[in-house]
C-alpha cells in the first residue's frame, strides 16, 4: 500500500465555537478534491466538526486567545485529520460509556462515540504544550 502525500491543507482557528462554519468549509473544500463518496465526506466532516468541538471547548477551554490547528493530509491511501489544542489531555478509558441506559438521555458525550464510527482510526497523543487527536479515513 502506497503512502505517497497528494496534498496537505492547514487551518488555524481561535476557541470559538463560531469558528465551526469556517471548519466545515475548509474541510468541504478539502475534500471536494478527493475521490470519497458524497456520504463519506459528510461522515469525514462530522468527525472534523466533533474533535474541533472538543478541542475549543475541553483543550482550550473556550478561551479564544488559544487556537485550534487543523491540518488535513490525503495520502494515495488515506487521509489524515490532526487537531491540535493547548489542553493536557485526558484519558479515554475513564470517559463514561454513552450508549449505557443512564447516558442515553445527555445532551452531550457523543463526540467521541461519533469519531471512532466515522474515522478508521483515532489516536490521541500529548505532548509538552499540547494536545493532538489524529484520525484516519482509508480509502
Amino acid at each position: 500500500m502506497s503512502n505517497k502525500q497528494v496534498f496537505d491543507h492547514f487551518l488555524a482557528i481561535p476557541s470559538d465555537l463560531t469558528q465551526i462554519a469556517r471548519v466545515q468549509d475548509f474541510a468541504s473544500n478539502v475534500l471536494s478534491r478527493t475521490d470519497y463518496p458524497n456520504e463519506t465526506r459528510q461522515d469525514i466532516i462530522l468527525a472534523l466538526q466533533e474533535g474541533v468541538n472538543n478541542a475549543i471547548k475541553h483543550g482550550n477551554g473556550n478561551d479564544s486567545d488559544h487556537d485550534v490547528s487543523i491540518k488535513m493530509t490525503l495520502y494515495d491511501s488515506h487521509l489524515e485529520l490532526r487537531i491540535r489544542d493547548k489542553g493536557m489531555g485526558f484519558d479515554r478509558d475513564c470517559l463514561e460509556d454513552p450508549t449505557t441506559p443512564e447516558q442515553r438521555m445527555r445532551c452531550h458525550g457523543r463526540g467521541l462515540l461519533f469519531m471512532e464510527n466515522y474515522m478508521d482510526e483515532i489516536c490521541f497523543v500529548r505532548a509538552t504544550g499540547y494536545h493532538e487527536l489524529k484520525m484516519i479515513r482509508y480509502r
